[in-house]
């Protein structure tokens, strides 16, 4: 979104390739990002200081979207009070559903201040305060309300165009309610909501030469992987098709999407998505459900639609209406995240409030009915944020060290969930640790790869200082390989590179960018790891912090000798530290 903003600055749309990464559409030679406006615009202020606050905002905004998040739902369960003409409630009634909502999915997004994270939130926002403003519109229609109405609609769409659609719905079919009552405000509700749409089909003309659809081949990270790419070219390069929704639906659905396990947080994610039939997903990452993570919000939403049912409250239809078509691309498209369960909130949003504002328990079952809420209400706040925590945490080796730290402390004995590498090429699920060699490498298992946590000094990481002024030389085997860190032509650059020499003679040579140099020390840091898997490199190599090498080698770093101008430096605990312990 920074960079967004930065390109709107300049009177374009394109963004930098290095930027947008895997996730840009390369289109004519130039690079588009598929996100809504909404959020880059919220940043052109910032903009103005150039890159001064770039990649420093995302916290902030969610911090300001989750209390925004909270304020809307208690202002949303007052007036669906007055809509479904429910007598005047007490005021922990409206706390109860914020409760629910602030312990919900919505919660697990504070696991990463990213841009899909942020996106999510402030689209949840965004409809939740546009169905507020449809119900005042509904209650006294006027110019100001359906203006407000139209344009969060208009905003949620610009945001996140799935869940806008469900906010644009709900605004005409409440404009077609109030027709004969108030033509002018329907009319002005329309206009704003429908301006909304045609700015984002502009935005995706001009980038993809599509209305709603993104091109997947075109995509970065499919011209990546040559499977991801047999994909796309089966399913019409679409990332949506109703194939999928038994997949979802069930999924998003079951109880059983999460698993109690020993370390902390002592919540994790259960099994991935069980595929039906010949949908299968492009991505099954892990996933918690709406019954497992949402449960008291569920519970609500159940009991509001009895409720609702049994007391025909038809203005609710609506906001049901625009929630299903908001949920209705998540459950289409061809991926599973925990974070598109918040866009299925909306509509269990809207019936918890009727249940808030009508359920009734007599005198000898109220006890009951509060403890268990109250029950829900921790659970869900537990496991959000214990799965937030996973998925914010899992490949970092301070998560893993300090879980069997305390692990050893309450329990002790033989640590959990970890198990020798060996020549089988299978992962096991996400969270289970691996001890590669007598401590080589420690790794942890996360989307079907093996994540480094920690790489033995002189065997799969070696880090020092190099002086180029000793020869170009760092590292040499006596196999024919060579790593080199060598002056670039300009004198102010070092360049790295890995040689090998076959025994025919044969030469290949690997070359690195150029990275700054002030013609002095430099420190160097060589990480070479053989079971660097999906996108990772083999072989890495950073001057001064700065990225030089990265190639998919992984010379053995223990059979080569570092020059005389390479001082390697070396850790008393081998740099395996957590590694020594789990072993032991």
């Amino acid at each position: 979104y920074d960079v967004q903003a930065q390109a709107f600055l300049r009177g374009r749309l394109a963004v930098p390739a290095d930027v947008a990464d895997i996730e840009g559409f390369l289109i004519d030679g130039k690079t588009y990002l598929y996100y809504g406006p909404l959020l880059a615009v919220a940043r052109l202020p910032a903009a103005v200081f150039g890159s001064l606050t770039e990649g420093r905002l995302t916290r902030l905004s969610m911090i300001v979207a989750f209390v925004v998040l909270c304020t809307i739902t208690f202002h949303l369960a007052k007036r669906i009070t007055a809509l479904i003409d429910a007598p005047a409630v007490a005021p922990w009634r409206p706390a109860l559903l914020v409760a629910a909502v602030a312990g919900s999915p919505a919660l697990a997004l504070a696991g990463s201040a990213s841009v899909y994270n942020e996106t999510e939130l402030w689209a949840f926002v965004l409809i939740l305060a546009t169905f507020v403003a449809l119900i005042d519109l509904l209650l006294g229609p006027t110019t100001r309300t359906a203006i407000l109405a139209g344009s969060l609609a208009m905003a949620t769409i610009l945001t996140r165009v799935s869940v806008g659609l469900g906010a644009v719905v709900a605004v005409l079919l409440v404009s077609a309610h109030l027709w004969r009552r108030s033509r002018r405000s329907a009319m002005l509700a329309v206009a704003f909501a429908v301006a909304g749409m045609a700015i984002h089909i502009s935005l995706n003309l001009a980038k993809f030469g599509s209305l709603f659809d993104l091109p997947g081949d075109r995509q970065i990270l499919t011209t990546l992987s040559s499977e991801r790419a047999t994909w796309f070219a089966d399913h019409g390069n679409s990332f949506f098709s109703l194939e999928f929704v038994p997949t979802t639906i069930v999924h998003y659905l079951r109880p059983d999407a999460f698993a109690v396990e020993r370390l902390a947080p002592f919540v994790r994610f259960g099994p991935r998505a069980h595929e039906f039939g010949s949908a299968q997903l492009e991505s099954n990452t892990p996933a918690s459900s709406l019954t497992a993570s949402a449960a008291l919000l569920v519970v609500m939403a159940a009991v509001g639609l009895v409720l609702a049912v049994r007391h025909r409250q038809r203005r609710l239809v609506p906001l049901l209406a625009g929630s299903i078509v908001a949920a209705g691309p998540t459950l289409a498209i061809g991926f599973i995240a925990n974070r598109y369960l918040v866009d299925l909130l909306p509509g269990l949003v809207v019936l918890g409030a009727v249940a808030a504002a009508t359920a009734s328990f007599d005198a000898g079952r109220r006890a009951l009915a509060f403890g268990a809420v109250g029950a829900l209400t921790m659970w869900g706040v537990w496991i959000n944020a214990s799965l937030a925590t996973w998925l914010n945490q899992i490949e970092q080796p301070g998560f893993t060290a300090a879980r069997y730290r305390i692990d050893d402390v309450v329990f002790g004995g033989r640590a959990p969930s970890v198990q020798l590498l060996g020549a089988d090429p299978s992962v096991p699920r996400d969270g289970v640790v691996g001890i590669d060699g007598p401590c080589d490498g420690l790794y942890i298992s996360s989307g079907g790869n093996w994540v480094m946590l920690e790489l033995a000094d002189g065997v799969r990481r070696l880090q020092g200082t190099f002086d180029p002024a000793k020869g170009s030389a760092a590292l040499a085997g006596n196999d024919g390989r060579l790593i080199e860190i060598a002056p670039g032509r300009d004198g102010e650059s070092l360049v790295a590179s890995y040689e090998i020499v076959t025994a025919d003679g044969d030469r290949t040579r690997f070359i690195g960018t150029p990275v700054d140099w002030d013609g002095g020390r430099t420190d160097v840091e060589i990480i070479s790891d053989p079971r660097a898997g999906g996108l990772g490199y083999g072989l890495a190599l950073s001057v001064d912090g700065d990225s030089s090498l990265r190639e998919f080698v992984a010379p053995d770093l223990s059979t080569m000798n570092p020059s005389a101008g390479f001082a390697v430096e070396s850790s008393d605990d081998a740099g395996v530290p957590v590694c020594s312990s789990l072993a032991r």
